[in-house]
């Protein structure tokens, strides 16, 4: 009886080892539980996949579809945005002397309107940031970046202005012919008496650097015009002289952080022989590592990575007659007579490095011609002519109210149109 007893205790011994050792087996139903789970996980795992899949498809036909309109649509007709007349502001909205308009400038997010007494910054609405007044008989204006510039050619005033207003104001000892500020404010300006050419620099409250080229017109030769780099250490002059009775063009480069074992920090000067004998009329900073020269054979591009050692990158020599120019940061265009086919005018579009963007006739008559953003605008007192950088027409159409200027807009698709009444907002449709 005691041994049955013994037996029975070491059974269930035995038999609780055994379920507190050995695995649980899962029961048919578990297992159908288990693989119904697996099936239903994979099965959301591939709804989710074609979802995502679907959605790739759909953005990437949405992008292409956009690549294809803003680089191959042409549109003839527009409608208006908004729109703000000159004439019927509130006061205090828009410079005074309207009929003493001289012209627009773009300027940060907008334009800035300048007349032979005051000039103000619209924004990207029409509306007036602020209001300078002035009196000048030849009001002139140069922007780099978030900075103008605006001053009286054969006069003595400087205006220095950034977003926020004007920031200084310089008065010169001699006539200003040229200007040029840089992204930071400082501003170079060309001055001249009866014997010598001077190149002044102004920091961006007015008050003079003690900086600058003086060149004897006898000798050096004459500053046609002058860049500063957006940095406003470099700059660059085109200057004519005489030499054996011709006249013959150097550009000349200067750099005052650098150079300075020259003493009027000469860093580069590339004379008729390196500019195939073709005359600068116009010389430009595009950044602080590429400059362009427009002269009348072409273009030629110039690369200042090497601040202590400008070079020439590439000469574009054009046969045809140039008409214009206009330039960016980015780019460099010129429109030239057509020798070829029945339209009259070539317009040509370079990058910076001198490569060529593209080139096409038309048969347009402008009176401006501008680049903004990636569109070529040009445009007379009633209608404009608009290309993308892809050389599609992107808008012909004409106006009802005097226009002087014509602009990217706020949105692709749309154009600002200016002219001294009013500023309008168009959507290309």
């Amino acid at each position: 009886m005691g041994s049955n007893r013994s037996m029975s205790r070491e059974n269930k011994k035995k038999q609780l080892r055994s379920q507190m050792v050995s695995p649980s087996v899962s029961s048919p139903e578990d297992e159908d539980s288990e693989e119904l789970i697996k099936k239903a996980h994979q099965k959301s795992v591939k709804r989710r996949v074609r979802i995502g899949a679907v959605i790739g498809v759909l953005i990437l036909a949405a992008v292409g579809g956009f690549i294809y309109y803003d680089r191959y649509m042409s549109f003839a007709d527009y409608e208006l945005v908004w729109e703000t007349d000159f004439n019927q502001g509130e006061p205090g909205e828009t410079a005074a002397g309207e009929g003493n308009f001289s012209g627009f400038a773009d300027f940060a997010d907008g334009v800035i309107k300048y007349t032979k007494d005051g000039a103000s910054y619209l924004d990207s609405r029409g509306k007036a940031v602020w209001i300078l007044s002035y009196e000048m008989k030849h009001p002139m204006i140069t922007v780099n970046g978030d900075f103008a510039a605006i001053g009286d050619r054969q006069g003595n005033s400087i205006y220095i202005c950034d977003k926020n207003g004007i920031q200084g104001q310089a008065t010169t000892s001699l006539p200003v012919l040229e200007l040029s500020v840089s992204a930071k404010g400082v501003t170079a300006a060309v001055e001249e008496d009866s014997k010598a050419s001077y190149i002044y620099l102004y920091k961006k409250d007015g008050n003079p650097l003690d900086i600058y080229v003086k060149s004897l017109l006898s000798g050096d030769g004459y500053p046609v015009d002058v860049s500063l780099s957006p940095g406003g250490t470099q700059w660059i002059t085109s200057f004519m002289y005489l030499e054996d009775g011709m006249i013959k063009n150097k550009v000349v480069f200067y750099n005052f952080g650098l150079g300075k074992n020259d003493p009027k920090r000469v860093v580069g000067v590339f004379m008729p022989q390196d500019l195939s004998d073709a005359m600068a009329g116009r010389v430009r900073f595009m950044d602080d590592s590429h400059a362009v020269i427009f002269t009348d054979k072409g273009l030629q591009f110039f690369s200042t990575r090497i601040e202590t050692s400008p070079e020439s990158t590439a000469q574009i020599l054009l046969d045809e007659n140039i008409r214009s120019i206009s330039y960016t940061d980015q780019y460099a265009a010129v429109v030239t007579d057509n020798s070829e086919g029945s339209e009259p005018y070539r317009l040509h579009v370079y990058r910076a490095d001198g490569s060529q963007v593209f080139e096409t006739a038309f048969s347009f008559q402008y009176s401006g011609f501008d680049i903004d953003e990636d569109l070529v605008l040009l445009y007379n007192d009633n209608s404009c002519l608009v290309y993308n950088m892809a050389g599609t027409e992107k808008f012909k159409g004409s106006f009802d109210f005097p226009v002087s200027k014509v602009s990217a807009g706020n949105m692709p698709g749309t154009l600002l149109v200016m002219g001294p009444q009013k500023m309008q907002e168009i959507r290309l449709r």
